[in-house]
């Protein structure tokens, strides 16, 4: 146990910084060398096998925070760098979940093998593979651009950056939940053996889950991105909500802050209030 242990201390050694990482690895050497000591004379009254895990938890931990500050990974995951990365990271996953999306593949190439003679109109089963994805994606599709139009998200005259990344946030949600959707739905399609529970698990169920979740991931993803600032891309911080439900002079506003000091921005939740409003702050702001 105490060689592994060791061994697991050298495996975390690069995740301290450089300049720590000489200390840090003295520290904890040290800890669970001294730990096993009072082991093998007995004079350690609970288990063993448990304070090394916990020591070595701790070891993890310290390394972890000595590279990365709580207030550095509080903005990193506010930032834009955290969504890309998770969409990536599903992506990558789900690929190797479904052994090289397996079942998407299939869909394509049948949908590019199947041909049906007019002429004759003969019925092709291939046909019902193809139909039966390509319509709910469609479906999909057109709520996704529904709930676009519906919206109040106001882009204003954004950067360059700020539309990118909202397209990038739109190609792996189209991405990431049909394929989730094509990959699930055959893995239970394999798995449930009873015909008519199949068709309305694997089926119907599945595609109305799809539906609503591809209409959730495209209202969240236009929510999140009217909630950021539009020159550092983070999430705004410190709302503060005022003004009344029932007043038409003064409707429900919410206002946030970025923390980096670029501008404010005010978010009307009524209809009968103003377009989002953004002002943009001088340089002197960003030392607050």
């Amino acid at each position: 146990m105490l060689a592994i242990a060791i061994w697991l201390l050298h495996a975390a050694g690069p995740l301290a910084p450089p300049f720590a990482r000489r200390d840090w690895y003295s520290c904890w050497h040290s800890r669970l060398v001294n730990l096993w000591i009072l082991v093998e004379r007995g004079e350690l009254p609970i288990n063993p096998h448990t304070e090394t895990l916990w020591l070595l938890r701790a070891a993890f931990a310290n390394a972890f925070w000595l590279r990365f500050s709580r207030t550095g990974l509080r903005n990193w995951i506010r930032g834009p760098g955290f969504i890309l990365s998770s969409a990536a990271t599903g992506l990558g996953l789900l690929a190797v979940l479904s052994h090289g999306f397996t079942a998407t593949r299939t869909v394509i190439y049948t949908a590019i093998e199947w041909q049906i003679e007019p002429r004759h109109m003969r019925y092709d089963p291939r046909g019902d593979l193809v139909v039966a994805h390509v319509v709910p994606i469609a479906m999909a599709l057109g709520i996704g651009a529904a709930l676009v139009l519906i919206g109040r998200l106001s882009l204003g005259n954004c950067g360059g950056r700020y539309w990118l990344f909202l397209a990038a946030k739109l190609i792996a949600v189209m991405l990431l939940v049909p394929g989730l959707w094509v990959e699930g739905g055959a893995l239970l399609w394999r798995g449930i053996a009873q015909e008519t529970l199949r068709a309305w698990i694997a089926g119907i169920g599945s595609t109305l889950i799809f539906l609503g979740g591809f209409g959730v991931s495209v209202v969240w993803t236009f929510s999140d991105q009217r909630c950021r600032c539009p020159v550092c891309l983070r999430r705004l911080a410190q709302p503060v909500t005022f003004g009344s439900w029932a007043s038409i002079f003064e409707p429900v506003t919410t206002e946030f802050v970025c923390e980096e000091g670029h501008g404010s921005l005010s978010l009307a939740e009524s209809d009968i209030g103003d377009r989002d409003r953004w002002v943009a702050l001088d340089a002197s702001w960003r030392g607050l």
